[in-house]
């Protein structure tokens, strides 16, 4: 749940709301508004906050009376957590919030009814002959198509084809790091299983990118792009349902082609860091000692930019809950991401990589974590300059063309220890060791500020 104040903070929390859409996650926004007296009149913050929202949001709704706030708020819940999952959001005029009823409110809301037959069973059951038939078959699935039930039954399916699925959850699409030796193979698939939308992630779907000779099997939902290329069979139904209903299609089946299976049978090979100099870290030596000190139950969440992606790269083959800045690609939202983490109290600790260009979006929520006593450790790549921006310039346009992408080397762990918290200044391995060491064992909220080597991740943004 996000609760907002009217106007400039409702128009602040757009950019975690677009994030928390795109990573497919369920999310009831509340937000203030002007009262309904002065709304469309000129009052204090009017602003058409619906209208605004539901370009970002699956639904927006205002509520007009205090008794329809219980009906209102269990409507969007039941709603942001339908189909695919997504932020919903909830209008809450002023002068509604102060207001008294003497009819009380209601709260009801009815689950929907899950039918034990999809509507669409023949186009499954076809997709289900074409997977008991594939050589080298494939599974590409969107964000909430990884969790819960639907999670579930995807490993299930993955394992009885003798792969693992791809989950389409980074910025730059099929430059995704984590599964780059994968990914390379996506043309020589003759059956490819794509229960996500035909987008950037996935090379809209195009035969240059997929299964080139072979045939897609695609599963979205009402609303998503429509592919580039004719698909061999399609339908719109839930993930899960579909999901589920393959899995028991296909019970007993066993993969037709060892050397396809054995893409996926080994974890990658470790990335053997770059030299490291006296400018700085190389950011695969940070992955490499970060890793040593991880333990399972740890999380670990990724900002864009990049210092992630050579983090990703280098943390890629762990069993570690890793969270990312999603497909929409912004950057600034790992700390206070990760302190939502650490909030709840799971049972490891909370570590956040960003680099200097995103240290400084949120770096004053350091102050809500030592007031609230929430541990994490904030990781701080700092190469004095918008990392990814700087790059692509000057591959673009050469060294001499480079525009405003520096920064000053500035000290995050200094800002952070000004607002209460752990700071550790990291120039070497010697420091980086000590540091993650000293850190991890705080208990308290912490940043290391990572002087690093401004090292262009092979990656390369879409």
């Amino acid at each position: 749940m996000l609760l907002v104040s009217a106007g400039p903070g409702f128009l602040a929390a757009l950019t975690g709301v677009a994030t928390a859409r795109s990573l497919e996650l369920p999310l009831l926004f509340l937000s203030g508004a002007c009262a309904t007296i002065d709304g469309g009149a000129g009052g204090f913050q009017d602003l058409d906050q619906c209208g605004v929202s539901r370009a970002i949001c699956k639904a927006a709704m205002e509520v007009s009376s205090v008794e329809q706030i219980g009906s209102t708020l269990a409507r969007a819940w039941q709603l942001a957590q339908d189909g695919v999952p997504g932020p919903v959001h909830v209008s809450l005029p002023a002068d509604v919030l102060v207001g008294v009823s003497c009819k009380g409110t209601r709260s009801e809301s009815q689950p929907p009814a899950a039918g034990d037959v999809p509507a669409d069973e023949p186009i499954l059951k076809a997709m289900a002959q074409r997977l008991r038939q594939a050589q080298r078959p494939l599974m590409i699935a969107r964000p909430s198509a990884g969790r819960g039930a639907a999670g579930k039954a995807l490993r299930v399916l993955a394992r009885q084809l003798g792969i693992q699925p791809v989950i389409t959850e980074c910025p730059r699409g099929t430059n995704d790091l984590k599964y780059r030796e994968v990914i390379r193979h996506y043309r020589d698939s003759d059956c490819a299983l794509v229960v996500a939308p035909a987008d950037f992630a996935v090379g809209f779907l195009a035969e240059s990118v997929i299964a080139s000779a072979g045939s897609v099997l695609h599963i979205d939902v009402p609303g998503d792009p429509r592919p580039r290329r004719v698909v061999k069979l399609h339908t719109q139904v839930s993930a899960e349902i579909a999901l589920l209903y393959l899995v028991e299609a296909i019970a007993g089946h066993r993969p037709h082609l060892a050397e396809w299976s054995h893409l996926w049978s080994f974890p990658p090979a470790r990335e053997t860091p770059a030299e490291s100099s006296s400018e700085g870290l190389h950011p695969l030596e940070v992955a490499k000692h970060v890793r040593e000190l991880l333990e399972p139950e740890d999380i670990v969440v990724l900002d864009g930019g990049e210092f992630c992606q050579w983090i990703r790269l280098g943390l890629r083959d762990l069993p570690n809950r890793m969270l990312w800045n999603s497909k929409l690609g912004g950057i600034g939202g790992s700390i206070p991401m990760a302190l939502g983490i650490a909030a709840t109290g799971h049972p490891g600790r909370t570590l956040a990589f960003l680099g200097d260009g995103a240290a400084g979006y949120h770096a004053s929520e350091f102050e809500t974590a030592v007031r609230y006593a929430i541990p994490f450790v904030a990781i701080v790549g700092n190469d004095a300059r918008w990392g990814a921006e700087w790059h692509l310039q000057a591959s673009r346009y050469g060294l001499e063309r480079t525009f405003e992408t520096n920064l000053l080397p500035a000290r995050y762990d200094q800002v952070a220890c000004g607002l209460g918290a752990a700071g550790f200044h990291v120039t070497d391995v010697a420091s980086l060791r000590d540091a993650l060491s000293a850190s991890l064992s705080a208990n308290r909220p912490a940043c290391l500020n990572v002087q690093i080597l401004s090292a262009r991740s092979p990656a390369v943004p879409v």
